[in-house]
């Protein structure tokens, strides 16, 4: 007879002078019995010849079942990091096990000491004593050193980095991960290691709940009861594409990226698909553009003083004019923002975009002098005109948000931009969005009474829910205008687009810029792609956000109404479009 992987004899005082009856029931009880049984048969199987690893026949006989999504993205070699959450126990482990072995057998998975009497285990594992006091911490070194060793060695850790098994939060009102370790952290830093976020859905039963919040230094001695309930149930398990030394780097503090990789494993549990509320918008043809000999004697006819910028490399030309100098410009210009918003899955649905505000907003255009078409253009609203012929009514803004009266003796200072696009031809040269900055450095020269632009900038829908949600949380942690916002109020606020209380708080240290911001989205989106460029723009023009709006007539899309005061724009770039 196969002595018990775990005798609860051995583990309670004078246990053995306990009646075996007793005991029995005792590891029933504590689920240490379907533990023990487990294991017998993994040991006879691998008498048998068996050539599967622990981890998969721990799987099969202690029914633990998952539907799996992102195993590609481990790496099959190099130094790799694999950290998730711990909603359960020991079987978030022997799942974590199984996934890794899945694609490489140079694995170590960092456990606790409790699950040092699993004797198949013991080949896979770093130890630590995550229920300790300052001699655990001490006696923990030695695992950390054998961890440093592993990975520099070019293999693979799984790391659980807040050492237990999630518990109740009363103040997120729900059960969360304990706090992660930052000593894992500057392990990956030290390594350069690879790191893959994962996430395993679910959380322990309520009688664990009620052990942890009422004793909890003994709710390790429950744990194996729930491997019990685990089996029960079908889990969600997923892994998050590969985060790189370059991204790890933007983290200055090793609790910053403690709280930066626990997000990215945290934002799997999100549903990463895009809205659909745009879906039911009728979509009428597009009308067809103007010809190119028309639209070039509208260009001719220009004044020289219309000409703000010129580009010589690329030939493009960028102009400031009024509507009714440009009729026929305009008709295009219509066509080329629907063509353009659409694209993106904004847009009006109507075949051209225009609308009762462009005639009295001015018009920066972009001109392909070699090609002699339309490029790209943005609106600009010289607010202190617009506020003396039109009132606020005449802001276009105004019809989505709710401005009070005394915000204007600031705005009035400055030029409302918005419906900005650049033609899809144009979207990968580099200098198509450099240029219509130019253009508007140079109208601020010219025109000095402005020091401020504000305008929305979209974060449409074919963005996902998840990307949406993020972009929208770090906004309003970081870049929020706090003097003015209180004075702006959307008529159609975002109520949908938010983060768990518990993953908002990692965004404070863990998402501190907006780099680390696109570098995130770019992991979630399909694609591939980062936050919106004119959004980076505006951030790096030192633009702060007023308030947050959802279209539905256009698109359903994500309005931020950001503010950039040119007076704070960071030095650097304020030279390199308005000159010195």
């Amino acid at each position: 007879m196969r002595p018990k992987m775990a005798d609860l004899a051995d583990q309670i005082k004078g246990g053995h002078k306990l009646p075996q009856w007793l005991i029995n029931w005792g590891e029933r009880q504590l689920g240490l019995h379907a533990l023990n049984v487990a294991h017998a048969k993994i040991e006879d199987d691998w008498d048998a010849g068996s050539k599967e690893n622990f981890f998969k026949l721990a799987c099969k006989y202690l029914n633990l079942n998952y539907d799996l999504e992102g195993l590609e993205n481990i790496p099959k070699e190099g130094p790799c990091v694999i950290v998730s959450n711990h909603p359960h126990g020991m079987s978030d482990g022997l799942m974590f096990g199984d996934i890794a072995m899945k694609v490489r057998d140079d694995v170590r998975i960092v456990v606790n000491e409790w699950l040092h009497c699993v004797r198949g285990m013991r080949p896979y594992q770093i130890t630590v004593d995550v229920y300790g006091g300052e001699a655990a911490k001490r006696a923990n070194m030695a695992g950390m050193r054998e961890i440093l060793k592993w990975l520099r060695e070019g293999h693979c850790i799984l790391v659980f980095p807040s050492g237990s098994a999630a518990s109740y939060s009363h103040r997120d009102r729900r059960v969360i991960d304990d706090p992660w370790q930052a000593n894992i952290a500057a392990i990956i830093r030290k390594t350069k290691a690879t790191v893959v976020p994962m996430h395993i859905s679910g959380r322990t039963g309520i009688f664990f709940q009620i052990i942890s919040t009422i004793a909890k230094g003994v709710r390790a001695n429950f744990l194996a009861r729930e491997i019990l309930r685990d089996g029960r149930m079908r889990h969600t398990i997923k892994l998050g594409r590969p985060i790189h030394a370059h991204t790890i780097g933007m983290v200055e503090s090793d609790e910053g990226l403690s709280d930066y990789l626990r997000l990215q494993s945290m934002l799997l549990r999100y549903p990463h698909q895009q809205d659909t509320c745009s879906t039911a918008t009728p979509q009428q043809p597009i009308a067809d553009g103007v010809a190119a000999d028309i639209l070039s004697t509208e260009i001719e006819a220009l004044p020289e003083d219309a000409l703000y910028y010129s580009n010589p490399t690329s030939g493009l030309n960028v102009y400031a004019v009024m509507a009714e100098q440009i009729p026929q410009i305009m008709q295009e210009m219509g066509i080329q923002r629907e063509r353009t918003f659409r694209a993106v899955g904004e847009g009006t649905g109507t075949p051209i975009d225009l609308d009762d505000y462009d005639g009295h907003y001015l018009h920066l255009i972009m001109w392909d002098t070699k090609a002699k078409r339309l490029a790209g253009a943005y609106r600009m609203g010289r607010t202190d005109k617009i506020l003396e012929e039109k009132g606020i009514k005449g802001i276009y803004n105004a019809a989505f948000f709710r401005f009070k009266p005394e915000l204007f003796d600031t705005l009035k200072h400055g030029l409302e931009m918005g419906r900005a696009f650049i033609a899809p031809e144009y979207q990968r040269l580099a200098a198509s969005l450099d240029t219509l900055w130019m253009g508007i450095g140079s109208y601020l020269n010219r025109n000095p009474q402005y020091r401020y632009l504000y305008g929305t900038v979209s974060v449409s829908s074919v963005y996902t829910h998840t990307s949406r949600s993020l972009i929208l949380s770090y906004l309003k942690e970081h870049e929020m205008q706090e003097e003015y916002a209180p004075m702006v109020q959307a008529t159609t606020p975002p109520t949908d687009y938010k983060l768990l209380s518990e993953d908002t708080r990692l965004l404070a240290a863990g998402m501190p810029d907006q780099r680390l911001l696109s570098a995130t989205i770019s992991s979630i989106e399909p694609d591939g792609k980062g936050i919106p460029v004119l959004l980076r723009q505006y951030l790096r023009l030192g633009g702060k956000m007023l308030s947050f709006n959802i279209d539905h007539d256009f698109g359903g899309t994500l309005d931020c109404l950001v503010m950039v005061d040119m007076q704070k724009t960071p030095e650097r770039i304020l030279k390199r479009y308005c000159g010195k």
